[in-house]
């Protein structure tokens, strides 16, 4: 019986590692350990820090204005923003492969990945990609997305969704959106050629993405 419980306990750890349920409300004791040893880190190292709150200056932080539901079958969504008091959408970044990464702030998994999709996002050429990050799912008690962004900064633009954001990525992939992180490729007419749903590390979605910019 003991040995039953030991097995049960690793399992329910792997399922939380490739994702979390939007049910979720606290995290894992893995998760705050993590938070921890993260925060001794950062505070045993002035120059990470001040490198970090470099950073942070350059995070682009947008509120999701609008939701417009995607015209035909597979096609994306187009969400609007405003930006250094300009209005930008989806459909904007019609012509370059977009990666929307949807997440949120007590997602341990979404957490580990957000390093990886910040490399991607200065590697790959800015007039091909464009990376974007969707906070969802906002927990009670979980961090407000700005908060979370001060101490965990990233390179790419993040927009704060809502439900209707979710919905209508949702209907268009034909299937409900209930886990994150969930992440989708839209090529460059538009189209959502491509879900992934639970973490992922830098090579393997650089395998994906690649597809879809040559």
């Amino acid at each position: 019986m003991k040995n039953l419980k030991v097995l049960i306990l690793l399992l329910m750890s792997t399922v939380i590692i490739v994702g979390c349920n939007k049910d979720t409300v606290k995290q894992t004791s893995t998760d705050k350990l993590n938070e921890k040893k993260e925060a001794i880190t950062k505070t045993q190292s002035t120059d990470t820090k001040t490198a970090s709150n470099n950073i942070n200056n350059d995070t682009k932080l947008y509120k999701v204005e609008k939701v417009e539901k995607a015209a035909g079958k597979k096609g994306s969504p187009n969400l609007v923003w405003t930006e250094n008091g300009k209005q930008v959408s989806i459909n904007d970044l019609k012509g370059k492969v977009v990666f929307v990464n949807m997440w949120a702030t007590w997602c341990g998994p979404c957490i580990k990945e957000m390093p990886d999709l910040s490399k991607i996002s200065e590697e790959l050429p800015a007039d091909k990609f464009q990376m974007i990050g969707i906070n969802v799912f906002q927990q009670p008690g979980s961090k407000k997305v700005e908060d979370f962004l001060k101490t965990n900064p990233v390179s790419y633009t993040i927009l704060d969704g809502n439900q209707e954001v979710v919905d209508a990525f949702g209907e268009s992939n034909g299937a409900t959106i209930d886990a994150v992180p969930t992440s989708f490729i839209i090529d460059k007419t538009g189209n959502i050629a491509e879900v992934i749903v639970g973490g992922r590390k830098k090579d393997d979605f650089l395998k994906s993405i690649n597809k879809y910019l040559n």
